[in-house]
């Protein structure tokens, strides 16, 4: 099992916090308690996002998707058992929309609850079908793009079996695994601490501990005993109720304070609890007092990578390449320090973001620093790709030219501009230096946020090209001089694994012709795939005259190998490689890494540089980088 995830590195170097409960949030919304909650996810998105979001500025640092009852069994109860798939996904891509807009280093949790039934013999279920219910919830919420699984509320340990066991078949993702216990320090099916932990360590949980039921004061007997089972890789939880609900009138209400739980939470922090929430009749007033106290009490944790401190300066980059271009004439600019490094035949590594989808930023430049300081030449920024609206790439790629002194690629496609448009925003990105630019077609509105859209496409992505080297010529769109050339590094697409391939290396041919100076490629899965791309080009046109950086896309599971494979257009993934995967299981990060080793010592003689698509996952970065840079560093 891997343990270098950034939840766990988290964990190691102190306590971190999670939210409260979603159901007495709901409920004092106006949500019935008989309405399916999960099924919000659906038809209520905007209200579900707007807890999580209430959460996180109460200082959340894990989110918990809105799934807890989103499993076959429970959801049968509302008639939504066919929908499992729809609302898991739809659970974590709001709150994944949620850290976007926040801004915030949190984390995203794959909420897992119990099947609402018990297990055989007591009950009807049997042990492999409740495995294979947890393991449609956990597939799905995988695919979603959550950081880790929490499994809680959990009171039989053979339920809790089933469902650890379900989520390591499919991946090797953080697990916290909570058991609800009853003052006596057993659970329902009669297992005391000590048995609780040391089955769930052996099934693969990565933190153990309580959950529900119990008040702070409860749970903190049982808790300190829990701690005496942990280590710096298995760690504690706690989510404890706010004390019991009395009713009044038609309503539950629960009596535990924010400043009562504030008082738990310095309790809980000096016993060693590394995660602390809360669960029923939690409200972000008791988050907010709990954060008041990690903030005073809690170890000072590394801090997120520096912007710009020490880091050395895009205009002291700009300098250098001046001063080795000084003999030039003055009328020429300098090229671009990515052209420059191909110039030079230097290995280049390009790693993949994409922009914010709200005005804040923070975050996005901390990722973009990481980036940085391990080792990547450049960045690429995509436009509004899968036709998901975010910032404006050209601004996302100069805050981060700016504040974090690295070099952007920024993805440009006509899609969404006409003629005009086009020529005014690349003539605007080249005034504030950004300079590289990959001319795409770009992803049909149909397939995006807003479907009903139109996309415009005066020119394709090879007209976009002659737009571009017309302007290095000081020429505009009418071939009409201009007062100034420009000094565009114009890169292109390529897709090796294209099933119209005549067509695909006619079009490379063309966009070469016209003016392109690098290519990127699609993610290449099959070595031999992008070689007979190359032969083939080569027998038909001679050789490729310009850099190619090959797209690497390292994938950690079966379930996405399989999602790329068969939904995303452009992406073909060998049979080999995805079985691969499927027999990896749990395995499946690691064994995506060694794919991607494997296919870049097979073809790094054949290219110039890497184009790495982490999917936001950049941790992945820091095993790759060092590893490209040892192969290629002559």
């Amino acid at each position: 099992m891997q343990t270098h995830y950034p939840f766990l590195e988290r964990l190691r170097n102190g306590p971190l916090l999670g939210d409260g409960g979603m159901g007495t949030e709901l409920y004092a919304r106006g949500i019935s308690y008989e309405r399916c909650f999960e099924h919000l996810n659906l038809t209520n998105p905007e209200l579900i996002k707007s807890i999580h979001l209430d959460y996180v500025a109460a200082g959340a640092q894990i989110i918990e998707t809105n799934t807890f009852g989103a499993n076959r069994y429970r959801l049968a109860e509302h008639g939504l058992e066919t929908q499992v798939v729809e609302i898991n996904r739809a659970g974590a891509k709001i709150a994944r929309e949620v850290r976007e807009l926040s801004e915030q280093p949190i984390f995203l949790a794959g909420n897992i609850g119990p099947l609402g039934s018990p297990l055989a013999p007591i009950g009807t279920i049997q042990p492999a079908d409740a495995r294979a219910a947890f393991a449609e919830q956990t597939e799905a919420l995988l695919q979603a793009g959550v950081d880790l699984f929490i499994i809680e509320t959990m009171s039989d340990l053979a339920e809790m079996r089933e469902a650890l066991m379900a989520v390591r078949s499919i991946t090797d993702l953080p697990v916290v695994a909570l058991m609800t216990f009853g003052e006596d320090g057993t659970i329902v099916s009669g297992e005391d601490e000590q048995v609780v932990a040391e089955t769930l360590r052996d099934l693969g949980a990565n933190v153990f501990g309580v959950n529900c039921a119990l008040g702070p004061a409860s749970m903190f007997d049982v808790a300190k005993r829990m701690c005496t089972y942990s280590n710096d890789n298995f760690f504690v939880a706690v989510q404890p109720n706010a004390g019991l609900p009395r009713r009044v009138g038609n309503r539950f209400i629960y009596v535990s304070t924010p400043e009562y739980f504030a008082e738990y939470t310095r309790r809980f922090l000096h016993i060693g609890i590394r995660m602390i929430g809360g669960c029923c009749g939690t409200t972000p007033g008791h988050i907010a007092a709990m954060h008041e106290v990690l903030t005073e009490l809690a170890p000072t944790i590394a801090p997120e990578a520096e912007l710009s401190a020490n880091a050395p300066t895009l205009e002291a980059f700009r300098e250098r390449i001046q001063e080795n271009a000084a003999q030039n004439a003055e009328s020429e600019p300098a090229p671009t320090l990515l052209a420059a490094r191909l110039q030079e035949k230097q290995f280049v590594i390009s790693i993949e973001m994409s922009p914010p989808r709200s005005v804040k930023f923070t975050r996005f430049l901390q990722n973009a620093a990481f980036i940085r300081d391990s080792g990547a030449d450049t960045i690429n920024i995509t436009d509004n790709a899968m036709a998901r609206v975010r910032m404006n790439n050209v601004a996302a790629a100069r805050l981060i030219q700016q504040n974090v002194g690295i070099e952007t690629i920024v993805h440009f496609t006509p899609r969404d501009r006409n003629l005009m448009a086009v020529q005014s925003d690349v003539i605007g990105a080249h005034a504030t230096e950004i300079r590289n630019i990959l001319a795409v077609t770009g992803d049909p509105p149909s397939h995006g946020d807003f479907p009903n859209s139109t996309g415009i496409w005066d020119v394709d992505s090879i007209g976009l090209i002659s737009i571009l080297s017309n302007l290095n010529k000081g020429l505009d769109g009418n071939r009409r001089k201009l007062a100034a050339a420009s000094s565009f590094f114009i890169g292109c697409a390529a897709n090796p694994a294209a099933t119209e391939l005549d067509i695909e290396l006619e079009r490379l041919h063309r966009k070469i012709e016209g003016g392109a100076q690098y290519i990127l490629t699609q993610p290449v899965f099959d070595a031999g795939t992008f070689l007979h791309y190359i032969r083939r080009y080569k027998d038909q046109y001679g050789e490729i005259p310009i850099p190619i950086l090959i797209g690497l896309q390292p994938l950690h599971s079966y379930q996405q190998a399989e999602k790329f494979h068969n939904e995303v257009p452009g992406i073909v993934i060998p049979e080999e490689i995805r079985q691969r995967l499927r027999q990896a299981g749990e395995g499946g990060g690691a064994v995506g890494l060694e794919i991607i080793k494997e296919l870049f010592e097979k073809l790094q003689s054949e290219v110039q540089g890497t184009y790495i698509m982490p999917l936001d996952r950049f941790e992945l970065i820091e095993d790759l980088i060092p590893y490209i840079r040892q192969r290629t560093t002559k």
